[in-house]
């Protein structure tokens, strides 16, 4: 019985900020992915769920497998996102914000074999997106970033890029 009625509580207690997140559209979420980097080997995904007017939270994945020609390496990573909307519609418009999480990297190098490592990851975020149609649920997002990996396994770490740039253009649906 005490658990329902802190359940009941809880849920009261969200409701006004979901639905104050879904005030301008009737949007709160965007499940969305990036079609023009996947053509050149980098397959990324992202989840985004307004939790008030300016401010969303969300997870993205990513996989990059290059082809290197003296080796090969491939990046794994899982993010959870934090963004800012200073305008206060959220998914809309102009954001910023940053990225925990962990990344997987393996490595092969033609001369000294192979090696794995994981670690946690940062990155920031400055991101411009749209919802168009007549029902605003086609999601467009444009972004650019830089990440940073700590990996502390130097085998793997020098052969791979720690700190990189980050670029996205996103399509996806908003419900």
């Amino acid at each position: 019985m005490r658990f329902t009625t802190m359940s009941m509580v809880a849920l009261v207690c969200l409701m006004p900020r979901l639905t104050s997140a879904q005030e301008r559209t009737g949007k709160a979420a965007v499940i969305s992915v990036q079609p023009i980097s996947a053509m050149l080997t980098v397959y990324a995904g992202e989840a985004e769920l307004a939790m008030s007017r300016s401010a969303t939270i969300g997870v993205g994945a990513t996989y990059w497998s290059p082809d290197v020609i003296d080796g090969d390496f491939n990046y794994l990573s899982g993010d959870l996102k934090v963004r800012y909307y200073p305008e206060g519609h959220a998914l809309q418009g102009f954001s910023f914000g940053g990225s925990v999480g962990v990344t997987h990297l393996s490595a092969t190098d033609n001369s000294s074999g192979t090696g794995s490592a994981s670690g946690p990851s940062i990155g920031v975020m400055l991101d411009y997106n749209w919802l168009l149609g007549a029902e605003k649920a086609f999601y467009v997002g444009l972004g650019l970033g830089a990440k940073t990996l700590f990996i502390s396994d130097k085998s793997v770490a020098d052969q791979a890029t720690l700190h990189y740039p980050t670029v996205r253009l996103s399509v996806g649906w908003a419900f």
